[in-house]
């Protein structure tokens, strides 16, 4: 998977291309950790466009980047999920922690 990153404003995007798996959960940890101490933004959107599946270490690096970010009194928001990436959220209970938006545009409008 390769993740890329595009600020707007004061909010980052992290697009997730590929499946989201447990490799890949540092190269996520890294965008936000570098988003918050070098460039001071605390409001992330995952966008999940090119994504078809999460696991588990997935969805706790999800849950990572939610905490370190309310830490900071910011947010995270989900965007463009399909349906087996809603499913597995919704059966382990994750999607209730997350505001999901079903696309960037309206993600970025409600983070102002």
């Amino acid at each position: 998977m390769a993740l890329h990153t595009q600020d707007y404003e004061k909010v980052c995007v992290i697009g997730i291309q590929g499946d989201f798996m447990a490799e890949d959960s540092a190269q996520a940890m890294n965008a936000v950790n570098e988003g918050i101490g070098k460039r001071q933004i605390v409001d992330f959107v995952l966008d999940f466009q090119s994504c078809t599946m999460i696991d588990s270490q997935g969805l706790e690096t999800m849950l990572s980047i939610k905490r370190k970010c309310e830490e900071m009194f910011g947010r995270v928001k989900l965007v463009n999920l399909d349906d087996h990436c809603r499913k597995i959220l919704e059966i382990t209970r994750i999607e209730q922690r997350f505001e999901c938006c079903r696309d960037l545009p309206t993600a970025l409008k409600t983070m102002r």
